[in-house]
C-alpha cells in the first residue's frame, strides 16, 4: 500500500472523497516514485456521476487542499455501471452455483435490488431452513463480498424468511424465461492450478479438466497429470522453398500422464524453435497439458499445442447452467442469401453438421474484463451459410478513440443497442447444437466463456480454429491474418474490423478450408 494511499486513510478523506459525488466512490492511490506521482483511483456510477473536467477540478483541489502539493496527484476514474436485471440475474446464479445450502427453493423472484449510488442493497427470501442456517452462520457478509468481486461496488446483504407455503410453480409464473431456467446444479470434478511455469507453448492455465471424464473427441481442453515414459521421436519432413525441395528432420515427444490412477497417452510436436525445451519435460513432473482430443485406432489419445510445469489440486464444484431458449427474445436470426453459394462453375462443398463461424467486436484485448459491443455470426448447415446473427451490444462504458478509429464502431452507435444479458442467451440458442468456428477462436471465445460465467451459459461447443486450418492447409503466406487468408482463397472482405463482415468472410474461408 502506498504511503499517499495510507495518508488519505489516516486523514479520514476516504469518507469526504465518497461524500463528495453521489455515484463516485474512492478505490485506492499508487505512488509512483520515479516521477514523484500518486495515481488516485475512482470507481463510478455512470447513471450517477460523469468525469468531466469541472468535476475533475473539483476533486484534485479537494486532495490537494488536504494533501498539499509535495506531490503530482493524478486522477483515474473506472466506470461501474450497475444495472438492477444484470445485478439481480447475477445474484441469483451465484446463489445457485456457489452457495447451494441456501438455495433450497430460491427462485429468481426471490432476488431484490436496489441500488444507491455506488451501494446496492440485496434482499434474499429464504426457505425456513436455510434461513436459519445462513443467518446463524452470519453468511450476509460472506456472499455480500462475494458478489462485490463481480460489481467492484459495495453489497449489503439482508435475509429474509419466506413461508413453506410459498410454491415453486407459483412463483415462476411471472419470471422470465431466460432468468428461471437455470438447470439442477451438477457435481462436476476440476484441478484448479497453481505455481505454473510455461515449458512449450504458452497459455493461461487456472483450471484443467477430469481426462477420466472425457469420452470423445474434443478440441480445445486443459488436463493434468504427472508424467511418465517421456520418448523423444523424429520425423522426416519435406518442404519447398524457391521452387526447391529440401527435406529436415522434425522432433517430437511422446510421455503418458497419469491422475486418480488413470492414465492418458500424450504427443507434442512443438516448433523448431521449441523443439530442445522438450527436454524438460522429466518422469514425476507434474503438468498441465492444453490440445485436442482424437481418435486413433479406437482409442482416444492428446495431443498438446502446449505443456506447463504446475502444481494441481482436484475440486469438486457444483454448477448450474441455463437451458436454451425455446425461442429468441431479443436478437432475430436473418436468412442468408448468397448467389456465390448457388454458382454451377465452383465446386459444390457438401459437408456434413451445423457450424456457426462467428467474429466479435470488443472495447479492447482482455477477455477478462474488456466488454464485447458487437456479436456478427453464420450459421452453416451441411457446407451451405444459411443464418446471420447479427448485433450491436451496449458495453455499459467508453469506447475508446482507438477502437472507434479501428472498428468504426461509436458510442453513439451502441447507446440503444441491447446489453449482453439480453444477447447472450439468443447467442447461446444460435450456437447450440453446433461446432463454433473462429479465426484465432480461442481469442474471442475468452469474451463469450467470460459472459457465459457471469450469466449461467455453459459454452461447451467443439471448436475449429481457421488461423490452424490454414496454416496446415495453405503453407507458405506472408502471415495468416484473415484478410491474408481470404485473399489467397479469393474471398472477398468488405469492411474488414466489422464483426457480421468479418464472420461472413470468415465462414466462406472456412468452406474452402473443409
Amino acid at each position: 500500500m502506498s504511503t499517499f494511499f495510507v495518508t488519505i486513510r489516516q486523514m479520514n478523506l476516504v469518507e469526504v472523497l465518497d461524500k463528495l459525488y453521489y455515484g463516485l466512490k474512492f478505490k485506492d492511490a499508487v505512488y509512483i516514485e520515479k516521477e514523484n506521482k500518486c495515481v488516485a483511483n475512482f470507481l463510478y456510477n455512470p447513471a450517477s456521476f460523469t468525469p468531466d473536467e469541472e468535476n475533475k477540478t473539483v476533486i484534485l483541489n479537494k486532495l490537494k487542499d488536504v494533501i498539499g502539493s509535495f506531490v503530482k496527484i493524478e486522477l483515474d476514474f473506472t466506470s461501474c455501471p450497475l444495472d438492477k436485471r444484470s445485478i439481480a440475474n447475477h445474484v441469483y446464479t451465484t446463489i445457485v452455483n456457489i452457495f447451494p445450502a441456501i438455495s433450497k427453493n430460491f427462485t429468481y423472484d426471490d432476488v431484490s435490488v436496489e441500488i444507491d449510488a455506488m451501494k446496492v442493497y440485496i434482499k434474499l427470501r429464504l426457505s425456513p431452513s436455510a434461513y436459519k442456517y445462513a443467518h446463524d452462520l452470519n453468511r450476509e457478509e460472506l456472499v455480500a463480498n462475494k458478489l462485490s468481486e463481480s460489481f467492484l461496488a459495495d453489497f449489503v446483504v439482508e435475509f429474509q424468511e419466506k413461508p413453506d407455503e410459498i410454491g415453486h410453480e407459483n412463483v415462476m409464473q411471472n419470471t422470465a424465461e431466460f432468468y428461471s431456467s437455470i438447470k439442477e446444479a451438477e457435481e462436476k470434478v476440476v484441478y484448479k492450478l497453481s505455481e505454473v511455469t510455461n515449458i512449450i507453448g504458452k497459455n493461461d492455465y487456472t483450471l484443467a479438466n477430469d481426462f477420466t471424464k472425457i469420452k470423445t473427441e474434443i478440441e480445445n481442453v486443459a488436463v493434468c497429470g504427472t508424467v511418465s515414459g517421456v520418448q523423444k521421436r523424429s520425423f522426416k519432413k519435406t518442404y519447398t522453398k524457391n521452387g526447391e525441395s529440401k527435406e529436415i528432420e522434425k522432433y517430437f515427444y511422446t510421455f503418458t500422464i497419469a491422475n486418480n490412477n488413470k492414465f492418458l497417452r500424450c504427443s507434442i510436436f512443438p516448433k523448431q524453435s521449441d523443439e530442445q525445451k522438450g527436454e524438460l519435460i522429466e518422469d514425476g513432473m507434474k503438468v498441465c497439458c492444453f490440445g485436442s482430443f482424437k481418435d486413433y485406432k479406437g482409442r482416444l489419445d492428446f495431443t498438446a499445442n502446449s505443456i506447463a510445469r504446475c502444481e494441481y489440486e482436484r475440486e469438486e464444484i457444483k454448477t448450474g447452467f441455463k437451458h436454451v431458449n425455446e425461442e429468441y427474445h431479443t436478437v432475430f436470426p436473418e436468412e442468408f442469401v448468397d448467389f456465390e453459394q448457388t454458382s454451377v462453375f465452383d465446386e459444390e462443398k457438401n459437408f456434413p453438421g451445423s457450424y456457426v463461424v462467428f467474429d466479435l467486436e470488443t472495447t479492447g484485448l482482455d477477455g477478462a474484463h474488456d466488454e464485447i459491443i458487437e456479436i456478427g455470426a453464420c450459421k452453416i448447415i451441411d457446407g451451405k451459410i444459411v443464418e446471420l446473427f447479427s448485433t450491436f451490444v451496449n458495453p455499459n462504458k467508453h469506447i475508446s478513440k482507438e477502437i472507434t478509429e479501428l472498428t468504426g464502431i461509436t458510442n453513439d452507435m451502441v447507446k440503444d443497442a441491447p446489453t449482453i444479458n439480453y444477447v447472450l442467451p439468443d447467442f447461446y440458442k444460435f450456437c447450440y447444437g453446433s461446432t463454433i468456428v473462429g479465426h484465432n477462436v480461442q481469442f474471442d471465445m475468452s469474451f463469450i466463456y467470460t459472459a457465459g460465467r457471469k450469466f449461467a451459459y455453459n459454452f461447451d461447443n467443439p471448436l475449429m480454429d481457421t488461423l490452424e486450418m490454414a496454416r496446415k492447409k495453405v503453407p507458405g503466406l506472408r502471415n495468416y491474418k484473415l484478410g491474408t487468408v481470404a485473399e489467397k482463397l479469393s474471398v472477398s472482405l468488405e469492411n474488414a474490423h466489422r464483426a457480421v463482415h468479418d464472420a461472413t468472410a470468415t465462414a466462406k474461408v472456412f468452406i474452402k478450408l473443409m
